[in-house]
């Protein structure tokens, strides 16, 4: 290569740095001026127009509109590669001080960043707690304060729903605390990365809080492009079923099918479902087959719900459901599917019917359209444990109880009834709403560590159940630990079974311990167990303090002489103790 093309090289190169290296200055509106890198004020809309198309003054462009300190910030923040120094947080509302900033300067990447770092500080929290970070004190009337964030569907547009009129005899709601002023814009930005399950909390922290949630859920869920925003519930033709689903409140697709006359697709997963097809095709179909099987529909059934459904590939389950709970007609699976939809169902007993997971998610996604259903039977079916805990939160959340059982039930028995631990799940979810049950027998049954641990947090509120039977229910070390943790807090239980179990030398000690605590357990039956010696020397520990308990049956534990002298010894002296030895 000859010398002066190496020359001609390098001179190219020392220009394009030196171009690269260019910087404007911007007077802003405090009158500071702040020096830019030109490619990089080019990569903010606003700052590339004023280059291109105004005159600089003396080579300073004028920023009227903005202070010199947030157009660094916004200037930093505008850079790909930036991490914000995590000693110099801001609070949120410089957080959309900064986002009103980056709207007007036309800065993508800085907003970006922005709507990360309010994301993050509020994505999962309850109202509670986001009306605690965003300094936001409650100013709702009292009928509105009792009605949760998940009661009102996320879909709604902002005022559909009037408020409620206040009673004459209530106090006013507090003033609102004084919060900065920003624009809609800036807000709605505010909240573009923000979750929508979080979106939903957001409806119970303040009224100017539900509105502007409410906007921006709408406009996500319902918003089609090109199309303005729905205002109006009939206006809604387009429903985003995927961002609900993951959000926790598939039972909003059910509920839409209900609210919504003008409904004709739902979107998720990449496919699309013609609401007005699903409502017009025969989808009952009987409960055979392998109920293990990944889908809620088989046959003709299945086939003729896929039709109504455009996509790549099989549509998935999550939304085939959400397909039936909005537009299905009749009874589908064994499931009223359209009755539960239009609120008319007030008991339902669909107890041994065969259904399995799908038919579970089904029922769980119709629960939140109910208002007048407060009773139904989902026990002896073949629903897993997840299925069961998203059942009973569901039914949790709706006051309504899934084994069966009744509110005024003094006695409940389900000794030897094949139960499984989805059962017991739903079980353990309706002791809620059992105001006067006092003997609760689940013994012979199938349930677990990993469900026995639900029954021990449902003890652990409940304050009527006075004996609980879990004879022979396959649980070791875990569930019993957990079950022992319970009766330290529980101050009603006086007879307890756990007789013929797993439960070894750590469940032992963990129940001694509790032993140490209880003041109201007098009966404790730990018989057909593998505590050993280890295990009854530190219950023998516990008789000591212990002075409630009367009656102990602790036989075949695999104990030698020293386990069973050591017990011995410890109620020798307490007349009419009871030991079963």
């Amino acid at each position: 290569m000859h010398a002066s093309s190496v020359e001609e090289q390098g001179e190219a190169r020392t220009a394009k740095k030196a171009k690269h290296e260019e910087h404007i200055r911007v007077r802003a509106r405090d009158g500071e001026e702040v020096t830019l890198s030109q490619d990089a004020a080019r990569l903010m809309g606003t700052l590339k127009d004023l280059m291109d198309l105004a005159t600089s003054e003396d080579g300073i462009y004028p920023m009227p509109t903005i202070m010199a300190s947030t157009l660094q910030m916004v200037y930093k923040l505008n850079d790909p590669d930036y991490t914000w120094p995590s000693s110099d947080e801001p609070s949120l509302y410089q957080l959309i001080q900064f986002i009103e900033d980056a709207l007007y300067l036309d800065a993508p990447i800085a907003l970006k960043h922005l709507q990360h770092a309010i994301a993050s500080r509020l994505n999962g929290k309850r109202a509670p707690e986001l009306g605690a970070l965003l300094g936001a004190g409650g100013d709702f009337g009292s009928a509105e304060e009792h009605a949760p964030p998940y009661a009102e569907p996320a879909f709604v547009p902002e005022d559909v729903v009037e408020a409620p009129q206040q009673p004459a005899s209530s106090t006013l709601p507090p003033e609102p605390l004084q919060q900065p002023s920003f624009s809609a814009d800036a807000m709605e930005a505010a909240l573009g990365l923000v979750d929508v399950a979080t979106l939903a909390e957001l409806k119970g922290v303040t009224r100017s809080w539900r509105a502007l949630a409410q906007r921006v859920l709408c406009s996500r869920l319902c918003r089609r492009d090109g199309q303005p925003v729905p205002t109006r519930l009939d206006e809604i033709t387009d429903l985003d079923v995927e961002q609900l689903i993951e959000a926790g409140r598939p039972g909003d697709a059910a509920v839409a099918g209900r609210m919504l006359p003008g409904l004709a697709r739902l979107h998720g997963y990449g496919h699309v479902v013609d609401v007005a097809a699903v409502r017009a095709a025969d989808l009952q179909c009987e409960m055979v087959g392998d109920w293990r099987r990944p889908s809620l529909l088989h046959g003709a059934a299945k086939d003729a719900l896929n039709s109504c459904i455009t996509g790549e590939g099989e549509p998935p389950l999550r939304l085939t459901i959400a397909a039936v709970a909005c537009a299905g007609l009749g009874v589908i699976c064994g499931i009223p599917v359209q009755q539960l939809r239009e609120d008319s169902v007030t008991e339902l007993n669909l107890s041994n019917r065969g259904l399995h997971v799908p038919a579970a998610m089904l029922v769980a996604s119709l629960i939140p359209a109910t208002s007048v259903l407060r009773r139904c039977n989902l026990l002896k079916n073949s629903f897993d444990v997840e299925s069961a805990k998203k059942l009973a939160k569901m039914g949790a959340e709706k006051g309504i109880m899934l084994s069966g059982m009744m509110r005024d039930q003094t006695v409940a028995n389900f000794m030897n009834e094949g139960l499984q631990p989805a059962n017991t799940i739903m079980i353990a979810s309706d002791l809620q709403f059992m105001a006067v049950l006092t003997t609760l027998s689940l013994g012979i049954n199938f349930i677990g560590d990993e469900v026995a641990k639900a029954i021990a947090e449902a003890l652990k509120v409940n304050a009527v159940l006075t004996k609980l039977v879990l004879y022979s229910i396959s649980i070791g070390d875990e569930g019993a630990i957990a079950i022992a943790e319970a009766l330290k807090v529980n101050a009603v239980m006086t007879t307890l079974d756990l007789g013929h179990n797993n439960i070894g030398v750590e469940g032992a000690k963990a129940i001694a311990e509790a032993l140490k605590v209880t003041a109201v357990v007098t009966t404790l039956f730990l018989n057909r167990n593998s505590m050993g010696d280890e295990g009854a020397i530190a219950i023998a520990e516990a008789l000591k303090v212990n002075a409630v308990l009367t009656k102990l049956d602790i036989r075949i534990n695999g104990m030698g002489d020293a386990g069973k002298k050591a017990v011995r010894d410890a109620v020798k002296d307490r007349s009419g103790f009871v030991l079963q030895l």
